[in-house]
């Protein structure tokens, strides 16, 4: 069976779901103390991962951008749960909604539904190649109305309750099923 490794800040949606499908070996907790270097918190959180053997580390609501110390310990094992869709791109090929807003960043844009996806973690930001994507998640007509008029209030609070509700009903699943996808023949045993 497979054995992986999570590492999530304060929460890891989806957990339970992916406990279900998948041996987690170890959930790390890590929040970075200011005034750290990140490469250091990256060096001392890889070597907490290494007694685990895992296959596989996933980023399950993790806050931080993996610097070369975890990207060179895991390469291609490292695997994102991101919420929006990554398919997206912008004319450069960059992704259209990275980073800790894509959510309503996706919504002020205009999108009339969001997905989460799950990508290999690289050196750029949420631009690996995504191996899972989730259903759609319809944006309520009332809240494109308000980004069109610009009551961020709103969009904000929906963008909140709409990732929750992905994360809650599909991250598990998506993480899961990336992993199949990364490593099969592990899944499946």
């Amino acid at each position: 069976m497979l054995n992986v490794a999570v590492l999530c800040s304060k929460r890891a949606p989806g957990l339970e779901a992916l406990r279900e499908r998948v041996h987690v070996a170890c959930v790390l907790d890590r929040q970075l103390p200011r005034g750290h270097d990140r490469e250091d918190f990256d060096a001392a959180t890889a070597s907490l991962l290494l007694p685990y053997d895992v296959d596989a580390v996933i980023l399950l609501g993790y806050l931080y951008i993996l610097t070369d110390p975890m990207l060179e310990t895991f390469p291609g094992r490292i695997l994102n749960v991101h919420d929006s869709d990554l398919t997206l791109r912008n004319d450069d090929g960059s992704p259209r909604y990275p980073g800790l807003h894509a959510t309503c960043d996706a919504i002020n844009a205009g999108e009339h539904e969001t997905r989460s996806c799950v990508h290999l973690v690289t050196r750029h930001l949420d631009a690996g190649p995504v191996l899972a994507r989730s259903n759609a998640f319809p944006v309520a007509p009332f809240v494109s109305v308000a980004a069109v008029r610009g009551e961020q209030d709103i969009v904000r609070a929906y963008a909140y309750a709409q990732r929750e509700w992905m994360m809650r009903s599909t991250w598990g699943a998506l993480a899961s099923e990336a992993l199949g996808r990364l490593i099969p023949q592990k899944v499946a045993a």
